[in-house]
């Protein structure tokens, strides 16, 4: 899941001719302890506004993956149970937290990616 991605489709949300949209396109690893406190797998530390999309894929035998994600002021939970993926989109991507949490069968680690395709416009000199 995360070798090469093809390009995805982006339109103009800048609005603003001195303004250029920046594609970012990035996979992260998950491989945390099962059980284990939620871990910040993104922070917008920046004061631009991150539009997208990220899918989290579980490849986990048996742990399950508590998605936690805040778009706007808006906090949404989602549930990614083994062998499945969800794909989110997003307007105002703040911070995406995972925790993980036991299964049926014990598991000492959960595994899976975190494939983020972020969107945001930047002032151009």
């Amino acid at each position: 899941m995360c070798g090469n991605s093809s390009s995805s489709a982006v339109f103009n949300f800048c609005n603003n001719v001195s303004r250029q949209i920046v594609n970012l396109q990035q996979c992260n690893p998950i491989f945390q302890p099962t059980p284990s406190p939620p871990l910040t797998y993104f922070t917008n530390t920046t004061g631009l506004v991150v539009n997208g999309s990220f899918t989290v894929v579980n490849t986990s035998t048996s742990s399950v993956l508590n998605v936690v994600y805040t778009a706007g002021l808006t906090v949404t939970p989602v549930v990614v149970t083994p062998g499945r993926s969800e794909t989110i989109f997003f307007e105002d991507l703040r911070t995406i937290t995972i925790e993980s949490l036991p299964g049926v069968t014990p598991e000492a680690n959960a595994t899976g990616s975190l494939v983020l395709d972020l969107h945001y416009c930047v002032k151009c000199s």
